[in-house]
């Protein structure tokens, strides 16, 4: 009957703590002036009914709240109460239609906070803002509106705003206040038991930023919020249920696991799905740093593009495999994958402006449709450079922002015959530059791939590989989301800082020495059909696989032998297309060593 004779946390523990404190919260809004002697009646309600009960307690909120138990002060309430139309809406307690409740409803006061913000964008933010820093102070329409203009950055008037709070979502209530004889004003109160709850969900936003267009608006709201609670709420469920296990295969991890795993699934397809897994784990844009000085070199992110025939497989390692599908679990990143299905190249102009500062991956699998429009080109250029992007049209104009984000695509080409050489069916002479910009790899539909394809979907439809992919998937998944966390300064992980990674010269000097190989074999006079780039793609991608050692125990990640390995077999393949199979392949990876 009786929790406890004292007020102090040593005495009733924390959680009995806070369900006191809460039931003092919830006294004070159904029995207000319970404390003051002059409001006789109620106070003798409560006494008559305390003596009835044989307690021994002052008539005072504190006292009641931490000495009755949840039966007692229900039935107190169903005696004393006046107002049966007050709200309470606790993490413990629930008082609706004159009823009290033991269970909390914060679940719902969450959902009701998303769904305010959904609907009223950074406005809305700014006014729940206001309202939840606004602790006793002074809560009238003028000082409200001030504080939430301030957030928002421009006056607003927010009269509107507080009706549907109050009258839609039950998060606020308004009373009259007397300032003098004839004056009164109405004040406008948080419900003070959602205060802590509606602090942690606003302080676990980015603050709404101001953006261009209603569609980056739009975006910010219904996808990045989105994406954002997806990871998030897949990081904490890990890091409370499963957070042993994922440690345990991170510090068994390696890259050769991983190939084993994608050539047991995918038999000789299993170099499309490891390069779409490795482009997750770069989505980190972790430091790659030289030996000599530690000086940072460049960062893990890249760009993926798989191109060639129709039907060879691509969209399933861009997509299928990233996301998820029928029969295929997700191995990527949760909530930082953005697939990009009906959107024009115009509005990803507009919603990138909403992800800016953010590193996640939009995912394009019909990248040819992007270049029905004219002008493409060089926005999309400037955003795979990671640069600052400006753009105009006759309707609206987007404010110059820095994109920061990396892109999977996928788009046919002519392939004419096996020998790598094709015809890209982008009329833009400048696509050139935006293959430059990428890790790209040719797909030719040859009568083997045709045959690998057909098993592997033969499997799926059986359902011979998804006992296999449940299993491994989610815990490569898991993986990847830590690495992500830790390598972006996540609070939610502790004891683990980013790691950078190493790079030896003897790695930049094979790199190298296959580049001078390739050439050498070129017949003379050959014009060089890459860049440079694709010397620095090959090491974003050794670096990126060489996180899969990161729970290995040093400080620093070094490039590891097989990672290595398996980017130099990709530059060389690249390569071999990029100048139309202008070198024997074969004979240049027998030189390397290299395994293909």
């Amino acid at each position: 009957m009786i929790e406890g004779a004292g007020s102090g946390k040593g005495m009733l523990g924390d959680e009995a703590e806070e369900r006191a404190r809460e039931r003092l919260l919830l006294l004070r809004r159904l029995l207000p002036g319970l404390d003051r002697p002059e409001n006789y009646m109620l106070r003798a309600r409560v006494a008559n009914y305390l003596r009835q009960e044989g307690l021994s307690i002052d008539v005072d909120s504190r006292s009641i709240a931490y000495m009755l138990d949840d039966e007692h002060l229900e039935r107190m309430l169903m005696l004393t109460c006046p107002d049966t139309s007050a709200v309470f809406r606790g993490r413990y307690y629930t008082f609706t239609d004159g009823m009290l409740q033991h269970r909390g409803s914060w679940d719902d006061v969450r959902s009701d906070i998303h769904s305010f913000l959904a609907s009223h964008g950074r406005k809305g933010y700014a006014l729940l803002r206001a309202l939840a820093d606004m602790d006793g102070d002074d809560s009238t329409m003028a000082v409200i509106a001030a504080r939430a203009s301030e957030v928002y950055g421009e006056r607003i008037n927010p009269l509107n705003l507080l009706i549907e709070l109050r009258d839609v979502y039950n998060l606020v209530y308004s009373a009259e206040v007397a300032e003098g004889r004839r004056i009164r004003r109405v004040a406008w109160m948080l419900l003070e038991e959602v205060r802590p709850l509606l602090r942690e969900v606003l302080d676990r936003m980015q603050h709404i930023p101001r953006l261009s267009t209603r569609d980056a608006y739009m975006e910010f709201e219904y996808e990045v919020r989105r994406m954002d609670e997806e990871f998030r709420s897949h990081l904490e469920h890990l890091m409370e249920e499963r957070y042993e296990e994922a440690m345990a295969f991170g510090r068994s991890l390696t890259v050769g696991y991983m190939l084993r795993y994608l050539r047991d699934l995918f038999g000789s397809l299993y170099f499309d799905p490891l390069l779409a897994i490795a482009q997750q784990y770069s989505l980190t844009d972790s430091s790659i740093m030289n030996e000599k000085n530690h000086s940072r070199v460049m960062g893990t992110g890249f760009s993926i593009a798989l191109f060639g025939d129709p039907g060879s497989g691509k969209t399933f390692a861009v997509k299928d495999l990233i996301l998820g599908s029928d029969g295929v679990p997700a191995h990527g990143l949760p909530g930082m994958n953005r697939y990009c299905g009906g959107i024009t190249p115009a509005k990803f102009i507009a919603i990138g402006e909403a992800y800016e500062g953010r590193s996640v991956n939009f995912i394009v699998t019909e990248f040819n449709e992007w270049f029905k429009y004219k002008g493409m080109v060089e926005p999309l250029k400037i955003a795979m450079e990671r640069g600052i992007i400006r753009y105009e049209t006759k309707s609206y104009t987007i404010r110059p922002y820095r994109f920061t984000s990396f892109f999977s695509v996928n788009y046919n080409t002519t392939v004419h015959g096996d020998w790598g050489v094709y015809e890209v069916t982008v009329r833009d002479p400048n696509f050139r530059a935006l293959e430059d910009r990428m890790l790209c790899r040719l797909h030719i539909l040859t009568r083997e791939r045709y045959g690998e394809l057909a098993r592997r979907q033969s499997n799926l439809m059986k359902g011979l590989l998804q006992e296999s992919m449940m299993h491994t998937a989610s815990m490569i998944r898991d993986h990847v989301t830590l690495v992500y966390a830790i390598q972006r300064g996540n609070p939610s992980i502790n004891g683990f800082k980013p790691k950078p990674i190493v790079v030896d010269d003897k790695a930049v000097d094979r790199i190298r020495d296959a580049v001078d190989l390739m050439l050498e074999c070129m017949s003379s006079g050959h014009r060089v059909p890459f860049s440079v780039r694709l010397e620095k793609k090959a090491l974003q991608l050794a670096s990126s696989l060489s996180l899969l050692r990161f729970f290995s125990g040093s400080d620093v990640i070094r490039i590891d032998e097989q990672a290595l390995a398996l980017a130099l077999r990709y530059l060389v393949e690249e390569a071999w297309i990029r100048s139309g199979s202008a070198f024997d392949m074969a004979g240049v990876t027998s030189r390397l060593s290299l395994e293909m």
